[in-house]
C-alpha cells in the first residue's frame, strides 16, 4: 500500500482510507443494517493488517467511534484516526452554537471522542458539515485552544457545496485538511476547490466515491424519479464492462488515482469488499481512453448528486 503525506501535516497515511459510517448506521441504497460488533471489529483490523492506515469516523455515526476504539485498543501502530464533531445541536435546521455554548459543546465532544476511541489525543478532528455560517471568533479560538492543550493534533473540515470549502480554505493554518465528495459522476470540487487545496497546502480527503451505492450493483435499485442518475451510472457500467471490470472497480480506480486525491475513503461493511477494493487499487490507474470516455458522463445537477434529496 502506497503511503502519502496528508497535505502539509506531519501525517503520512495510506492513499486509501476506510470510512466507517456503514459500521454504525444503516447506509447505502436500501439502508442495510450494520454488522454485529465482532464482525465490525474484524473488518477494521483486517483493513489495518492489509495496509490501510487512515480510518474515518464521526461522533454522528452511531457506535462507529466505539468500534474503532475497541478494534485498536492496545495496538502499538494504530492507524491515523480521523473523527468529526458537529456544530449544530437539536433540530436539523438549528443554527450554529455561539459563545460559551459552543466552547462547552466542543470540549464535551472532544472528551467523548477521546474516551470512545481510547486515545489521549485526536489525530484529526474535522468539523462535520461545516458551512460558512458556522465561522466565528469563538469557534477559531476554541479550536486553537484544544490544539494548544494537546487534545487535538490537527483540525479539518468536512463540507458540502462550494462556498463552505472556500471559507475553510481561508484558514489553512488551522484547517489542515478538507474532506469533500468526489467521484466519476460528481467532479464539481475538481474545478476550483481541490486545486486551491493544493495551492495552500491543505490535505485532500475524497469521500462518496461510490455515490452512496449508485456506482455499484445497487444502481438497479434506484427509484424511477432518479432515472437520470441511474442511466448515467449504467453508461459508466458499460465502460467498465469494456475493460473487463465491475462498475465499483471503475469508480474506485477513478477516484484513488485522481490528481486531486491525497486520501480516498471507501466505506464497506464487508471484509470481502475490503480485500477486493485493495486488489482493485493494486491494479493501478484507469487507461487514458477509459478516462476520456468517462469525461462525457459528468453530472452537474446539485440536487441529483445530493443523496439527502433522493427521498428514501
Amino acid at each position: 500500500m502506497e503511503h502519502v503525506p496528508l497535505g502539509t501535516t506531519s501525517l503520512k497515511v495510506s492513499r486509501v482510507g476506510l470510512g466507517t459510517v456503514e459500521l454504525g448506521l444503516p447506509y447505502e441504497i436500501g439502508l442495510p443494517d450494520p454488522p454485529e460488533d465482532a464482525e465490525c471489529i474484524r473488518l477494521l483490523r483486517a483493513a489495518h493488517d492489509a495496509g490501510i492506515t487512515f480510518i474515518d469516523t464521526a461522533a454522528a455515526y452511531g457506535r462507529s467511534e466505539q468500534l474503532v476504539g475497541r478494534a485498536f485498543a492496545g495496538v502499538a501502530d494504530k492507524p491515523v484516526i480521523a473523527t468529526k464533531v458537529g456544530l449544530k445541536v437539536g433540530k436539523e435546521d438549528a443554527g450554529p452554537l455561539k459563545g460559551d455554548d459552543l466552547s462547552r459543546h466542543l470540549e464535551a465532544s472532544v472528551a467523548a471522542s477521546l474516551k470512545a476511541l481510547a486515545v489521549e489525543r485526536l489525530d484529526l478532528l474535522q468539523i462535520h458539515s461545516v458551512d460558512e455560517g458556522d465561522f466565528s471568533d469563538e469557534l477559531l479560538e476554541s479550536m486553537s485552544s484544544l490544539q494548544e492543550r494537546g487534545l487535538v493534533r490537527y483540525w479539518g473540515g468536512s463540507t458540502y457545496g462550494e462556498v463552505a470549502p472556500f471559507t475553510v480554505l481561508g484558514y489553512p493554518e488551522l484547517f489542515r485538511t478538507l474532506q469533500v465528495a468526489y467521484n466519476l459522476l460528481d467532479r464539481r470540487m475538481g474545478e476550483r476547490v481541490l486545486p486551491r487545496c493544493s495551492e495552500v497546502g491543505v490535505g485532500r480527503i475524497l469521500r462518496s466515491v461510490f455515490l452512496k451505492g449508485v456506482l455499484s450493483d445497487r444502481v438497479h435499485h434506484l427509484p424511477d424519479h432518479l432515472d437520470r442518475l441511474r442511466d448515467v451510472a449504467l453508461e459508466a457500467g458499460k465502460i467498465a464492462i469494456g475493460l473487463g471490470i465491475s462498475l465499483p472497480e471503475l469508480a474506485l480506480r477513478f477516484a484513488v488515482f485522481s490528481v486531486h486525491a491525497d486520501v480516498t475513503i471507501f466505506g464497506t461493511a464487508s471484509v470481502k469488499e475490503v480485500v477486493a477494493n485493495l486488489q482493485t487499487v493494486a491494479d493501478g490507474p484507469l487507461p487514458d481512453d477509459a478516462l476520456d470516455a468517462l469525461d462525457g458522463l459528468q453530472i452537474t445537477n446539485a440536487t441529483l448528486l445530493n443523496p439527502s434529496t433522493w427521498g428514501f
